[in-house]
């Protein structure tokens, strides 16, 4: 029988699931599932509310509750690029904890941390790249005790940028040089560059859907799900509304409302983007966006314009098979950047059980 996973996200507005075969020559996507979480729900009772989406998900689904791999992420997980000389791999733990208090934000007490190489030096005196990750220890333990609750054993915890990284390294094998992916969440935006195939800046901004409905609120006077719900009917404008009315205003002033919000967005990933010019002397040349936030109505040619790059929104199973009855071409190609994270922590393939 071929080795299947369950990437299992637990985003701060809907839990998502997505189930892989791991066949021996290519994956197939078997299940997909993504469940809301009201969003007025607060500490306790938002828990308790998770907890029981992800009961009915193994249920409904019949997902092995042994097969899942999951991930945390937001500002509480910190990624770093460090360098490191060349030396013995005892020795390199200890340079890594050592470099980990002059990276990380928090005491090393806070956190729970670990590190992965991504290359070694191949000449004598060439420095070691290694992706140094930090998580706060309240995620970690917070995010393992809802999964107990609900009955899940991970069989394994990644971090959320890794399994954006290794998706976009999976479907995109060919395009992973000087090429930027912005992970647009709810309160957060997770801003990965690569530098062919290992990442070489990773950020987690202040940013998500969740700043754009506040923003609308305010200027309209409705409140945040009613500002939602427009966000989400009407997007940006890319042209002067060409009838007079009263949607029409509306729909100006949401798209002017966007437009400002995103303006902080684009900011930082236009720092992020003549950083990395400035150490690699080339030029990012195309942009892919997943997540909640890619699916504002234009925001593709928005960000093209604003970032003088291509941009195009991501799918993770462009190269993932599947049941044509079960999943039509139109839904995966429509809904797949919803299950960016969820389809990256599903390629890790878990021990057969």
């Amino acid at each position: 029988m071929a080795p299947v996973s369950v990437g299992l996200e637990v985003g701060t507005t809907a839990v998502k699931m997505v189930e892989l075969v791991h066949g021996k020559k290519d994956l197939k996507v078997t299940k997909l599932a993504r469940v809301e979480i009201q969003p007025e729900l607060e500490d306790n009772d938002r828990k308790s509310a998770i907890v029981k989406i992800l009961k009915n998900l193994t249920r409904d689904y019949g997902v092995n509750p042994r097969r899942v791999i999951s991930g945390v992420g937001g500002e509480s997980v910190v990624v770093r690029r460090i360098l490191v000389p060349p030396m013995p791999e005892k020795e390199l733990v200890q340079a890594v904890r050592w470099q980990a208090e002059e990276h990380l934000p928090y005491s090393l007490d806070e956190v729970y941390l670990d590190f992965q190489v991504f290359g070694r030096g191949r000449t004598k005196g060439e420095e070691t790249s290694v992706i140094l990750v930090g998580v706060k220890k309240e995620t970690i333990d917070n995010h393992l005790d809802i999964l107990k609750k609900a009955g899940i054993i991970p069989q394994m915890l990644d971090v959320n940028p890794f399994a954006l990284f290794n998706m976009f390294e999976f479907s995109h094998p060919h395009e992973l040089e000087d090429i930027a992916l912005v992970e647009m969440g709810h309160s957060t935006t997770c801003l990965l560059i690569f530098e062919g195939a290992s990442p070489f800046l990773v950020r987690n901004l202040n940013f998500g859907g969740l700043h754009i409905s506040r923003a609308i609120a305010g200027n309209l006077g409705v409140d945040y799900s009613k500002a939602n719900q427009l966000k989400e009917e009407h997007g940006l404008m890319t042209e002067e509304p060409q009838a007079a009315g009263v949607s029409s205003d509306i729909a100006a002033q949401i798209s002017d409302q966007i437009k400002k919000c995103m303006r902080d967005l684009i900011n930082e990933i236009l720092h992020s983007l003549d950083y990395y010019s400035s150490q690699k002397g080339k030029k990012i040349k195309k942009i892919f966006i997943s997540g909640g936030g890619a699916y504002v109505n234009n925001i593709s040619e928005f960000l093209s314009g604003a970032l003088g790059l291509p941009v195009e929104r991501d799918n993770p199973f462009a190269r993932i098979g599947y049941n044509p009855r079960r999943f039509s071409p139109d839904y995966l190609e429509k809904e797949g950047s919803f299950f960016a994270v969820g389809s990256g922590l599903a390629l890790r393939k878990v021990a057969q059980i």
